[in-house]
């Protein structure tokens, strides 16, 4: 049963099965920018995130085996991506300003690259409760201090079946980017963590946001 505290009520000081280590973070992410014409900019990261042959997308292509293009994607505005290396190129279909688009095109390119702090060991098993240990670690390590940035906190609501159940609050609650940071960000470094986890499910109340770091926007 989910608790409103996140709490699964187990016993303080239960051993986990699990061990962790911690890693040191990766330095902030630099991102130059330039305007290659009304609807074209390119974005230039100080580190490598795909491939170095240059591969384009546009909006409903399959790009699950591309984290970047996938983020970008997935902003509202964003019709074509063209990764190369440390370049994204992006194109927008002329709905919306740069002015607006680019923090979101940031954002996602900075969950995109993340790396995750905190390692968990490849023995994990699929046991919902053992599973929750670890992911808790997770969040508290990694994933809500990245997620604090911009005002924002998700909380551990439950494991059921390989599913992390979470609730996002704060600047996260309403957000427009809500998807990049539930899908690219805290799914993508979970699986990648912990392949036992199956995916993501957000109960939060959306519509209910106080204060959004991004205004919802439809795609």
């Amino acid at each position: 049963m989910i608790e409103d505290d996140g709490r699964r009520g187990r016993a303080v000081g239960r051993p986990r099965s699990f061990p962790i280590s911690l890693q040191s973070m990766q330095p902030t992410l630099t991102i130059t920018t330039e305007p290659l014409d009304d609807l074209r900019r390119k974005f230039v990261l100080d580190r490598e995130i795909a491939p170095r042959s240059a591969r384009k997308f546009r909006d409903g292509d399959d790009v699950a085996d591309v984290p970047v293009a996938a983020a970008v994607l997935a902003v509202p505005g964003v019709c074509e991506v063209v990764v190369a290396g440390g370049a994204v190129t992006v194109v927008q279909d002329g709905s919306c300003s740069w002015a607006g688009l680019e923090p979101q095109v940031r954002y996602a390119l900075e969950r995109a690259a993340a790396v995750p702090a905190v390692v968990a060991s490849t023995s994990a098993t699929d046991d919902d409760d053992e599973m929750y240990d670890v992911v808790q670690d997770l969040f508290r390590v990694e994933i809500n201090p990245a997620v604090a940035q911009h005002g924002g906190r998700v909380d551990l609501l439950d494991v059921q079946d390989g599913t992390v159940v979470v609730r996002m609050m704060g600047g996260c609650q309403g957000c427009g980017m809500a998807t990049v940071t539930l899908r690219q960000g805290i799914e993508a470094t979970l699986k990648r963590r912990l392949p036992a986890v199956k995916g993501v499910k957000d109960v939060t109340d959306h519509s209910s946001g106080a204060n959004p770091y991004f205004s919802a926007s439809t795609k």
